[in-house]
């Protein structure tokens, strides 16, 4: 639905400028320049682009004037934008509560108020699913699983038995939680598999990415720290633990008992072995290999890693005579 300035201001608390009465559809970026929409810009140098655009509405910091016009002053707006996307997100499958017709629940499961459960949605025993949780067509969730309040499970999601979801996690479509880590040991030229007997927790306002696999612990708990954020295509394999507000970006691989500290980022396609540990506050940049622990914060590329400013160096003169 169409969002007013003013209703938008009044919403959030916020300062504005122009035309209150303004009608905004939807939100957009200042390259894709739709008439009607509401976009931010945080930099002045790009106030210019801003005041020749059709967008007839900026979310925009104190310093960043745009001539002509309406500006919702905020500190930090590309926060904001996202705050305020909200507000015209597209409806969903279902908006409802209670459970379709279709779903096959285990009586023993206990469930707080206002959930929604949609259709083909399979529940096993002893299940608990906190107040407004909704879960989408053709989930699994298997027995003992633990699931809190606020979450979202978008359609074909898998929770094998005892997983734990804290509050407000979110689960987009195809996402496999608690499925066996890869473990086997060798006797007398046979693989033989050992039984994965923990489980997967997923903290708080954790988010994992359409079709990312996170696998049950050997003995004791896969654990992903509370905020951490998850892209699509991601493997996170058994007795890993995250620190919180990590961000594990597409098709990384975190391989087993591996330990990240607190607002850890691994770029696309970073990998790592078995056993690291990385401290806090590390960022790998894309197609990065962890090979040993990384102690100290900092910006790391390359394979084996090393320090970016210090790799940059090495590729420049690796390829400095080459035409």
């Amino acid at each position: 639905m169409p969002q007013s300035i003013s209703s938008v201001a009044e919403h959030f608390n916020l300062e504005f400028s122009g035309d209150g009465t303004l009608e905004i559809a939807g939100i957009c970026g200042l390259s894709d320049d739709f008439p009607g929409y509401l976009s931010f810009i945080a930099d002045p140098a790009h106030a210019a682009t801003a005041a020749s655009s059709r967008i007839p509405a900026f979310i925009a910091a104190a310093n960043v004037d745009v001539p002509g016009k309406t500006l919702l002053r905020h500190d930090d707006p590309e926060y904001l934008i996202a705050r305020v996307a909200a507000l015209f997100s597209p409806s969903q499958l279902a908006d409802g509560i209670g459970v379709h017709a279709s779903a096959v629940v285990d009586h023993s499961v206990q469930m707080g108020a206002d959930v929604h459960i949609g259709a083909n949605v399979v529940i096993g025993e002893a299940v608990r699913l906190g107040a407004r949780t909704r879960i989408f067509a053709n989930v699994v969730i298997m027995d003992r699983c633990e699931i809190g309040s606020d979450c979202i499970i978008y359609p074909n999601c898998t929770l094998r038995e005892d997983s734990v979801l804290g509050d407000g996690v979110i689960l987009q479509p195809g996402v496999s939680i608690g499925g066996d880590g890869y473990g086997y040991v060798e006797h007398e030229g046979e693989h033989v598999k050992i039984p994965q007997l923990g489980r997967v927790v997923l903290e708080d306002h954790v988010e994992v990415g359409a079709n990312s696999t996170i696998d049950r612990a050997r003995f004791s708990d896969t654990r992903i720290g509370r905020g951490t954020k998850i892209d699509n295509l991601v493997m996170v394999a058994h007795n890993v633990v995250t620190g919180e507000h990590c961000l594990l970006v597409s098709q990384v691989g975190v391989s087993g008992s591996t330990k990240l500290g607190n607002r850890v980022v691994l770029a696309g396609q970073v990998g790592t072995v078995g056993h690291v540990e990385i401290a806090d506050d590390v960022t790998v940049l894309g197609k990065g290999g962890v090979t040993k622990d990384i102690r100290e914060a900092g910006i790391y590329a390359g394979m084996p890693l090393k320090p970016a400013r210090l790799w940059r160096r090495a590729m420049a003169r690796l390829y400095s005579g080459i035409k």
